[in-house]
């Protein structure tokens, strides 16, 4: 046995035991997080993090090796706090805004019996799902009426995330002023500026100007704690009821199938669906588009969707999302992901679901 092979045996040997330790290491962690559990305790306890590491490194009786360990064991600290995230937040759902905003209200029918959590933003909830916070994030994609919500695609090729389901909702927009006010009263309203843009037929032509908030239910908020006969909101009669607002007209949304899609986001990645969807960018070259849908036609799939948005560091740039129907990790679907990877600069799986109707809203 020559020299090479007796060190990588007797690695082998110490990898066995490095293992068994680990795994010894990582039950001693449930206990600790069985315990933060229960006080209400953070995650990240960086001065007792600093300890170990300090002390751990200060054993090490061989300076050769004292850099590398002490990457060694900041690693093995950072894969402790990824795993007591993964336990701790395992039951909790993000969305954007506060309570009675419409993702709130997907969140509840798509997650009933989940902890609820309130985030400022779109891409505070990306972050969230990316640090281990929470295990899905709700975000609202498109509208029927309004189109997609360019800040979310983005968004999505920006963090590695994916969808693991879609949800459509039908919305109601209500205006929501505070009690003992009519619609003559009011001169100013207040809400997502996509709620805005979906009651354009409503709004045309009235004296009143809209001001745009963050979301449907923070406007609502505003407007109940101004307490001013002339400002009102644009919301669901959930927020109404939340806030306790008063419903000065209903249903003013411009299109009676006024729906939006929401998509559930996770670090986890569906191994079975009906339908996918892929992020691609492409050589700025002549005909590099057409190369693509070439190629899907010709594997015969029925491609449901394809959207173009522009590279934000680099003008004249696109990146474009298709959604598909199949199972990407079926024969015939690979293949396809494969040839695509010959004409595209980038090709990203984003996510795989089931796609299907839903009558229970």
């Amino acid at each position: 046995m020559d020299e090479l092979q007796k060190a990588r045996e007797q690695i082998n040997e110490i990898d066995e035991q490095m293992a068994e330790l680990f795994q010894k290491r990582m039950q001693a962690v449930e206990s600790v997080i069985a315990f933060k559990k229960q006080h209400g305790m953070p995650v990240l306890d960086a001065s007792r993090e600093e300890e170990v590491i300090a002390k751990n490194t200060a054993k090490l009786k061989d300076e050769t090796y004292k850099e590398f360990y002490h990457m060694f064991i900041r690693d093995v600290m950072r894969i402790s706090r990824s795993y007591q995230k993964s336990v701790l937040y395992h039951d909790i759902v993000g969305y954007a805004g506060t309570a009675g905003a419409f993702s709130n209200l997907a969140a509840k029918r798509l997650f009933p019996d989940a902890v609820q959590q309130a985030y400022p933003g779109f891409e505070d909830i990306f972050q969230a799902v990316v640090n281990d916070e929470i295990r899905y994030g709700i975000i609202p994609f498109e509208n029927s009426y309004t189109g997609e919500v360019g800040e979310v695609l983005d968004l999505l090729l920006e963090y590695d995330v994916h969808i693991t389901s879609l949800y459509d909702m039908p919305i109601r927009q209500n205006l929501l002023g505070i009690k003992g006010s009519s619609l003559k009263d009011i001169r100013q309203i207040y809400s997502k500026d996509q709620a805005i843009s979906q009651c354009y037929q409503f709004l045309r032509g009235r004296d009143i100007e809209t001001v745009s908030y963050p979301n449907t239910a923070l406007a609502a908020q505003y407007v109940a704690q101004q307490n001013d006969k002339t400002k009102a909101a644009i919301a669901s009669k959930e927020t109404a009821e939340l806030f306790g607002l008063e419903i000065l007209e209903e249903d003013i949304q411009t299109s009676e199938d006024n729906t939006t899609r929401f998509i559930v986001i996770s670090k986890e990645i569906r191994n079975k669906g009906n339908r996918f969807n892929l992020l691609f960018t492409l050589p700025h070259s002549a005909g590099s588009l057409a190369s693509v849908i070439q190629i899907i036609a010709e594997g015969s799939f029925n491609m449901e969707s394809i959207k173009s948005r522009s590279l934000k560091k680099q003008p004249w740039k696109y990146y474009f999302y298709v959604e598909i129907v199949g199972n990407p990790f079926a024969e015939k679907e690979c293949r396809l992901l494969k040839d695509l990877k010959e004409v595209c600069e980038e090709v990203r799986l984003l996510g795989c679901y089931d796609k299907e109707s839903r009558d229970d809203i």
